[in-house]
């Protein structure tokens, strides 16, 4: 019988963990060519062993799902049940890297004192005698190759639909090497010794990266599918894009699961490497692709406060027009300062992580004395920051305050903290709400200016309400500059005002005039 009509069982497995001797089977799926659907169980897990939390943040699968999950003999008896149904008797289970389901499958069937039902084909083994310099054979870069669309491939059910393409890839590939039913696939699986990887070899044709201009501009990595898979600026796009291709040792293992499934590029030349950053940022919101990280929407959410900074907003209006800030938490350290100088106790969350009050406390009181500063004139956040204000401009004109610009929230730590931590930690983060502050000041004069770059490519941008334009609209009032405004134009701003610094870094010229 053809191998592509092969009755054969695609089957997957989720685990708690690596070895069937310390981990347990946590979701099994399986599936047929022929049926209409996958089929899969959460499996239940042993008293007093829930799902570990690395093992919920890789599968997607969380304690609360497991209110579904069924014994181990029932999925198994389902299993049995649809291979009574669909396959017969002794079946071929085709599995993506079956060394790893293989133990945990031997080892159920031994719990469950019955005989594993089927033998078992890894797709991964074919793939490495095929494709031995392909930059990788993960399920997913694989999948890809073959032209299934990108996604997660949390869950088993992801999996075992992976599996199902990779087998239709791989059965066609087989075919072409005169190899076309099961017999012949064992013959040459035990004659063909894995080869060992020499170069790596990409489906996207070589000319088409090398024919690319030395312009800046915006490449799109496409799929066999037509996905757009990442989106990526460039000074020269010719030096760029084949940069992905060079060199063999230490290299990214996500970028080589991308680029086994690049099968063409997409790119648009523009006038300046600053044009190219800013047409990036609006097409990774525009095609959301999966390989890109940064600049993504997500669930991300500005914060506006209002003039005492007593009230915050996700978006701008009358009220709430002092931002925008990156999320809620930019200045959430020195409003917890002011709520506490005005109650009988310090808040311990104050730098996000708990800290007894009283030494809280003294550090304060020790900042205080540091800077001949008294406690009673912190009566408000914007006496606050007016302090940090004061400290971030004498920092900007040494040109050290670069890297305050952004809050973060602390680590977590086993170190004992002593009053002196405490007065380091708020002056830190008087730092950083005034740079958080200043920040949003500056992104706001962008949103309406006229921006002239002299250099060997002198280069000109008009910017209305944060977009690009050819000439200049009605500039609303500046109280109003954020209203209708969302992260999108955060993010467009955010990064003109980055480029715009490496652009004085360079000792270019910048010209700034405001519409």
């Amino acid at each position: 019988m053809s191998l592509k009509r092969q009755p054969v069982l695609f089957l997957d497995l989720q685990t708690t963990g690596a070895k069937p001797d310390s981990a347990h089977i946590l979701e099994i799926a399986w599936s047929s060519l022929q049926a209409e659907a996958v089929e899969s169980y959460l499996i239940q897990q042993p008293p007093e062993q829930p799902v570990p939390r690395r093992i919920q943040f890789i599968t997607g699968i969380y304690e609360k799902d497991m209110d579904t999950a069924r014994p181990l003999e029932e999925a198994f008896a389902s299993l049995q049940t649809f291979i009574n149904v669909q396959l017969g008797a002794s079946p071929l289970a085709v599995i993506h890297f079956a060394q790893f389901e293989k133990p945990f499958l031997l080892d159920a069937y031994q719990k469950l004192q019955q005989e594993m039902p089927f033998s078992i084909l890894c797709t991964h083994e074919i793939a490495k005698r095929l494709f031995p310099n392909l930059p990788t054979r993960g399920i997913k870069g694989l999948a890809g190759y073959f032209g299934c669309p990108s996604g997660e491939l949390k869950r088993a059910s992801n999996h075992v639909q992976a599996t199902q393409i990779i087998w239709q890839g791989l059965t066609s590939a087989l075919e072409e090497k005169g190899i076309l039913n099961f017999a012949q696939l064992q013959d040459w699986m035990s004659e063909t010794p894995k080869i060992a990887r020499t170069k790596y070899e990409y489906p996207l044709p070589k000319e088409k990266r090398l024919s690319l201009p030395k312009k800046p501009g915006v490449y799109r990595m496409i799929s066999r599918w037509g996905e757009v898979l990442y989106v990526g600026k460039a000074t020269s796009l010719h030096d760029r894009v084949n940069s992905y291709f060079r060199g063999q040792k230490n290299r990214d293992t996500r970028k080589l699961e991308m680029l086994t499934q690049v099968w063409d590029l997409q790119v648009t030349t523009v006038g300046s490497p600053l044009e190219a950053a800013l047409l990036e940022t609006d097409e990774i919101k525009r095609l959301d692709p999966p390989y890109n990280i940064s600049l993504k929407v997500g669930r991300r959410e500005l914060a506006f406060f209002n003039r005492d900074f007593t009230s915050v907003s996700t978006t701008a209006d009358d009220i709430h027009s002092i931002g925008p800030f990156s999320n809620v938490l930019a200045l959430d350290s020195i409003l917890k300062l002011s709520q506490s100088l005005q109650a009988p106790h310090f808040d311990e969350n104050i730098f996000y992580e708990p800290l007894d009050s009283t030494l809280l406390v003294e550090g304060f009181d020790l900042f205080c004395a540091r800077h001949d500063l008294n406690k009673e004139h912190f009566k408000s956040v914007r006496a606050i920051l007016a302090v940090g204000l004061n400290w971030y401009r004498q920092l900007a004109e040494e040109e050290e305050s670069e890297d305050l610009e952004e809050d973060t929230v602390a680590p977590e730590s086993d170190e004992v903290l002593t009053a002196e931590d405490i007065a380091d930690k708020f002056e830190r983060h008087f730092l950083r709400s005034a740079a958080a502050y200043v920040r949003a000041k500056q992104l706001t004069r962008l949103l309406n200016t006229r921006i002239a770059i002299r250099s060997q490519e002198n280069t000109e941008l008009i910017l209305s309400q944060g977009q690009v334009v050819t000439s200049p609209n009605t500039v609303s009032n500046p109280k109003d500059a954020w209203k209708n405004l969302s992260i999108e134009t955060y993010d467009r701003m955010t990064v003109l005002h980055t480029e715009l610094n490496k652009l004085r870094a360079q000792n270019q010229s910048v010209e700034i005039h405001r519409l």
